[in-house]
């Protein structure tokens, strides 16, 4: 058996494709093996065979899939795709959030357009409510992003134009109804 050194990026987007992978119930062993494989690329490639994407109208390079929500908790837990080298719509989070990049990176700008943060594959990052208006898109390859909106059962996120107007809002009820329409998503499977 030969011994592969990783580097610390593939070692990450392994640890990432592989709790990814656990998540949605795939083994631990052949999401290591996969991302392992992957090596010269951006992060390691997520399989989305099981993944149904979807659009909303007037919000471009970016594509959702709803994991779950709670109305109770107040959480709303989804799936994002950000288009490579593309941005989304300038917008302002109204939640409390937590991101975990699945494959690619992340990049976040602010309103005048200039890069002000990138989260890696496997990056985990908590952020409160509030902060500034910014777009955000994928790096070199799309950007597949766990996003958990947490505490509010008011507005989530708040679509705005160019003069900072809001142009729509989603909140639980709207993902709710996202959630529904939605093809559901992959179970787990339990043999026997």
């Amino acid at each position: 058996m030969t011994k592969m050194k990783l580097t610390r990026r593939q070692g990450l987007t392994g640890i990432g494709t592989a709790a990814a992978a656990a998540a949605i119930g795939t083994t631990v062993a052949s999401a290591t093996q996969t991302a392992n494989t992957t090596e010269g690329t951006t992060g390691g490639m997520f399989d989305q065979s099981n993944v149904t994407w979807n659009t909303l109208d007037g919000i471009d390079h970016v594509w959702y899939h709803v994991l779950k929500v709670d109305p109770d908790a107040k959480v709303v837990d989804l799936l994002l795709k950000f288009a490579a080298n593309q941005r989304i719509v300038l917008h302002r989070h109204h939640a409390d959030y937590s991101t975990f990049i699945i494959q690619g990176e992340l990049r976040l700008y602010d309103e005048e357009g200039t890069l002000t943060e990138i989260r890696p594959t496997a990056s985990f990052v908590e952020k409160p409510g509030g902060g500034a208006p910014h777009t955000e898109g994928g790096g070199d390859v799309d950007c597949i992003a766990w996003f958990s909106n947490r505490g509010t059962d008011g507005m989530i996120y708040e679509i705005l134009g160019p003069d900072n107007e809001t142009l729509a809002t989603l909140g639980l009820p709207e993902f709710k109804a996202l959630w529904e329409a939605q093809v559901p998503p992959v179970q787990l499977v339990i043999p026997g």
